[in-house]
C-alpha cells in the first residue's frame, strides 16, 4: 500500500472518529450542531474509506 493510501485510510478513520466524537457530544448535551458535523464527518470517512477499499482491490487485478 502506498503512501497515498496510508494518508486517506488515516484520515478516513481519523473522520470517523470525529464523527463519532461529534455524535456522542449531540448525545451528551443536545446541541443540534454536534449532530450535523458528526452526520458530515461519518459521511466524509465513510467516502474516503469506500475510496481507500476500492484503490487496494483494483490495484489487486
Amino acid at each position: 500500500m502506498g503512501w497515498l493510501r496510508l494518508g486517506a485510510l488515516a484520515f478516513a478513520l481519523l473522520a470517523l472518529v470525529a464523527g463519532g466524537l461529534q455524535i456522542a457530544a449531540f448525545v451528551s448535551n443536545g446541541f443540534v450542531r454536534h449532530a450535523v458535523v458528526g452526520g458530515f464527518a461519518i459521511a466524509v470517512g465513510c467516502s474516503v474509506l469506500g475510496a481507500v477499499v476500492a484503490s487496494v482491490l483494483r490495484s489487486r487485478r
